[in-house]
């Protein structure tokens, strides 16, 4: 399993740091994660984030949009290949679910 760090911008300015799990395609990054989450709420208010992979050094600009769960298949087969199986879109732990595609600024 590949982990990773996204780090957005709360409303007070400060950084908010979360441990994810993520997929490439397409380009970009993407995380799943629940709706209610404090970084999804992050994003919406600002999509500027960065972004660090585990035993990289340094982290990444990267512009964050959210999209629907949903809205790509290819992705969410992705992270049930490197995740042990991990249904991405499942709502049953943490409630509806969304992806975070995130992009190089």
């Amino acid at each position: 399993m590949r982990h990773a760090w996204i780090t957005t911008i709360r409303r007070d300015g400060s950084p908010r740091t979360s441990r994810v799990w993520f997929v490439e395609s397409g380009g970009g990054v993407w995380i799943a994660t629940a709706e209610a989450n404090r970084k999804v709420a992050d994003i919406r208010r600002d999509s500027r984030s960065t972004f660090a992979i585990e035993g990289h050094h340094g982290a990444q600009t990267m512009t964050a949009s959210i999209e629907p769960i949903d809205s790509e298949p290819s992705v969410l087969a992705l992270f049930k290949r490197d995740y042990d199986g991990w249904d991405a879109a499942d709502p049953a732990a943490d409630g509806p679910r969304v992806l975070i595609r995130l992009m190089r600024a």
